[in-house]
C-alpha cells in the first residue's frame, strides 16, 4: 500500500449517482449543465481550443466524485455543438461564427445536442463505463472487455455531422493490462478529429505508455465553499458541524459526500467511534449487539458504510501520522481516535490498515459471517 499514492482511498464499487435523479440541477454527469470548482481546468481546455491545439487523448485525474466525468461531458457537448473538427475552430456546426471571446463551455441544456447526449443518443459520442450488477447491488470491479471493443468500430465510422467523434472512458484505471494495451493501439494511430477522454481516480494504474500519449489534466478536491453550494442545490440543510464533518470525511468529493448522506454515513461514523470506545473498555455485549445489527442482508448498505468508513478513519490517521501533520480533521477529533493517533506507532497503524483490508477482502470473497467480521475489526484495532 502506498502512503501517498493512488491507493490511499478504498476502492468503492457502489454508484455515486442513482440513475438520473435530479436535485435542483444536480443529476447524472451527462445531463449536468454546470461544473463547479474546476474553472482552471475549463480555462485550460478553452485555451487549447482557441489555439486549435486539442489533443487526440486526455487523462482526467483526481479523487472520485469531484466532477471529472461531468467536465468530460461538458467538453463533449461544447465540441459537438460548435465545432466541425480540428481545422475549423472559428465556425460552428452549421457554419455560424462562434463568439470571438469564449469564456465558458456552457451549452444550453435544452439544446438538441445537450438533450441527445443526456439521453445517450448522440451518434458521435461513445460513453464507456462499468456495468451495474443489479444482483450484487454494485458496479462491476472493472471495465468489461466487451465495452472496450466498441471503441474501434465507433472510431472507424464517419462522424454523423462532419465533426468530432468523442469517447469518454469512465473509471479507466479499472482496465486490466490487456484492455489498456488495446486502448494504447488506438492512441498510437488515432483517426482525425477524435478526442478520447480517460477518467481515472488512480492515475498510477494506467501504464506509462498511455501517459505518454495523452494530455493529463489534474482535478483538485472541491473546496468547502463549493461543497456548501452543491449541498444547497441538492436540498440538504446541514448544521455547521455536520457540514464540516462530511466535507472532511469525503475529502472534498461531493459524490462521496452525497453517498454518505443518503446512507446515514454520519450516524455510522458516530456508531464506529462509540463502539471503538466500548471495545477499548472491554464492553463486549455492546460490540456483539452492534455486529448483530449489521449481519442481515437488509442491513447491507449499513454494513458497507461500516466497512468503508472504518477503513477510511484508520487510513486517514496513517496518512496524517506518516506526514507528521498535526492538523486533525473534525471527524478524527474524538478522544479514542486522538489516542490512536498519538499513542500508536506508525508501523502499528500501517499493520492495522493492511489487516483490515485483507480481512474484508476475505469476508467479501468467501461470504463469511458479517458478525464475526465486525467483531474481528474492533479486535484488530484494539489488540
Amino acid at each position: 500500500m502506498s502512503l501517498f499514492g493512488d491507493d490511499e482511498f478504498i476502492e468503492d464499487t457502489t454508484p455515486l449517482v442513482s440513475g438520473n435523479i435530479s436535485y435542483d440541477g444536480l443529476c447524472d454527469p451527462s445531463a449536468m449543465s454546470f461544473c463547479l470548482g474546476h474553472e482552471e481546468q475549463e480555462k485550460f481546455f478553452i485555451d487549447m481550443y482557441k489555439k486549435n491545439n486539442i489533443p487526440h487523448a486526455m487523462i482526467f485525474s483526481g479523487f472520485k466524485g469531484i466532477g471529472k466525468t461531468t467536465m468530460a461531458f461538458r467538453i463533449a457537448k461544447f465540441l459537438l455543438k460548435h465545432d466541425k473538427g480540428s481545422n475549423s475552430s472559428s465556425a460552428g456546426l452549421f457554419g455560424e461564427e462562434l463568439p470571438q471571446e469564449i469564456s465558458s463551455l456552457d451549452v444550453d441544456p435544452n439544446d438538441p445536442v445537450s438533450r441527445r447526449i443526456a439521453s445517450g443518443g448522440h451518434a458521435d459520442l461513445l460513453h464507456i463505463h462499468r456495468i451495474f450488477d443489479k444482483a450484487k447491488g454494485k458496479l462491476d470491479s472493472s471495465l468489461k472487455v466487451e465495452s472496450l471493443r466498441k471503441i474501434e468500430p465507433f472510431l472507424r465510422k464517419t462522424s454523423s455531422e462532419g465533426g468530432w467523434r468523442i469517447v469518454i472512458i469512465e473509471d479507466a484505471d479499472t482496465m486490466n493490462r490487456n484492455a489498456q494495451n488495446a486502448i494504447l493501439k488506438i492512441l498510437e494511430e488515432p483517426p482525425e478529429n477524435v478526442l478520447i477522454i480517460l477518467v481515472t481516480h488512480r492515475l498510477g494504474r494506467l501504464i506509462p505508455t498511455i501517459h505518454s500519449r495523452a494530455r493529463k489534466l489534474y482535478f483538485s478536491p472541491l473546496s468547502a465553499d463549493i461543497m456548501g453550494e452543491l449541498f444547497h442545490k441538492s436540498g440538504h440543510d446541514l448544521s455547521d458541524k455536520d457540514m464540516k464533518t462530511i466535507c472532511d470525511l469525503s475529502d472534498g468529493s461531493f459524490g462521496i459526500a452525497m453517498k454518505y448522506l443518503e446512507n446515514d454515513g454520519l450516524s455510522m461514523l458516530k456508531d464506529i467511534i462509540s463502539h471503538l470506545e466500548y471495545a477499548q473498555n472491554g464492553d463486549i455485549h455492546k460490540i456483539h449487539a452492534f455486529s448483530n445489527g449489521l449481519s442481515t442482508s437488509a442491513q447491507d448498505k449499513q454494513y458497507q458504510m461500516f466497512v468503508e468508513i472504518l477503513q477510511k478513519i484508520i487510513r486517514k490517521i496513517l496518512f496524517l501520522k506518516a506526514r507528521g501533520d498535526n492538523v486533525i480533521p473534525v471527524y478524527l477529533q474524538a478522544p479514542i481516535l486522538h489516542n490512536i493517533f498519538d499513542s500508536y506507532p506508525l508501523e502499528k497503524i500501517l499493520k492495522i490498515c493492511d489487516e483490515l483490508k485483507n480481512h474484508y477482502d476475505r469476508v467479501e470473497f468467501s461470504n463469511l459471517d458479517r458478525r464475526d467480521a465486525v467483531r474481528a475489526a474492533f479486535l484488530m484495532i484494539n489488540q
